[in-house]
């Protein structure tokens, strides 16, 4: 299948988008190419390349999804919109808009139940969920070294610095996020790293410890921390063999096994305790990390849910293959496939 995909930041060579969207479908033998989310990029890219799909990352104000509908329904592809919802790398999209995508794309996935029983109201038609996963490839070139201490994925709020400060007797203690260079912690303190640096980080830790989001952060994305599906950063410590310890909430168990494949605390008081006592049991951090990796290795990569996305559309069409009646346009076939 030829796929044009576009998104903010989808033709840089470090974006997320890349190992979410296009790495995985050309690890399944689809033809993809991605263009940048303007009008003029999107019309030469479908001109081009005459794909059968276009999938839009959406994110505020670009690109405009009307604009995507008269590209589409003139070259006769099918139009997806993907929706990341909150991620720990790259930007979000906007998941208020979901009704309006809905009027105006083929098809609507949205990255968590919650949303999805949200807007399912309006007919699941259109509408799918695509929960986040890792393409483990992507991370095949990391440098692995000495597993030690532990790294806290955390922007710098009142409630994370607290937590922070009640670490500092934990050896090797590193930060990995916003906010924390005018904070005085005991700590190595990361803004931001490309994918296979991220990958290297955790892999050269004991433990990835994910504290909540700040609430500043949840009022922009409507989403409280309880709501959230799994990050990045939490399938990124798994792709590489390194357990986490994150918040309690429901997404989490869907995804996890909590105490086999990863570790979980319900309020921040219990961390300098809880880390400790982790960090110190080098059999059962190892235990839970290859679990962690055998998990989704199997079960949560992006080759498979693209692979599960797509299967409708793939089987109608090698039926229309086999038949003697003439087929019908590429819109057409995924709407009846769906």
């Amino acid at each position: 299948m030829r796929i044009v995909i576009t998104g903010h930041g989808i033709d840089a060579s470090d974006s997320p988008l890349r190992s979410q969207i296009a790495e995985p479908l050309r690890f399944l033998g689809h033809e993809v190419v991605a263009v940048a989310p303007t009008k003029a990029a999107m019309s030469w890219g479908i001109d081009r390349y005459s794909p059968e799909m276009l999938i839009v990352v959406p994110t505020y104000g670009s690109p405009n999804r009307e604009e995507v509908r008269a590209l589409t329904v003139d070259a006769g592809c099918v139009a997806v919109c993907f929706h990341t919802g909150f991620s720990s790398s790259g930007p979000a999209t906007n998941l208020d808009e979901i009704a309006a995508d809905l009027r105006e794309y083929d098809l609507v996935s949205v990255p968590d139940r919650q949303t999805f029983e949200e807007y399912q109201a309006l007919g699941t038609f259109r509408l799918s969920l695509l929960e986040p996963a890792i393409h483990p490839p992507a991370l095949m070139e990391f440098v692995p070294s000495e597993r030690r201490g532990v790294v806290v994925v955390a922007d710098a709020d009142p409630n994370n610095i607290d937590a922070v400060l009640t670490l500092e007797p934990v050896d090797d203690l590193m930060i990995f996020g916003d906010g924390w260079a005018d904070i005085p912690v005991n700590a190595a303190c990361i803004d931001d790293l490309p994918l296979l640096e991220r990958a290297s980080l955790f892999a050269g830790s004991k433990l990835v410890l994910e504290l909540p989001v700040p609430l500043s952060q949840q009022s922009l994305i409507r989403r409280s921390h309880y709501e959230l599906p799994v990050t990045s950063c939490v399938f990124e410590a798994s792709a590489v063999a390194t357990p986490s310890l994150v918040q309690s909430r429901p997404s989490v168990a869907q995804t996890f096994n909590p105490g086999e494949e990863i570790f979980t605390f319900d309020k921040l008081e219990e961390l300098v305790d809880l880390v400790p006592l982790l960090v110190s049991d080098d059999k059962e951090i190892s235990a839970v990390g290859n679990a962690a990796w055998s998990k989704i290795t199997a079960e949560h990569t992006w080759a498979q849910r693209w692979r599960s996305f797509l299967d409708p559309w793939l089987q109608e069409e090698r039926l229309d293959s086999r038949s003697d009646f003439p087929r019908t346009n590429h819109s057409e076939q995924l709407i009846r496939a769906s």
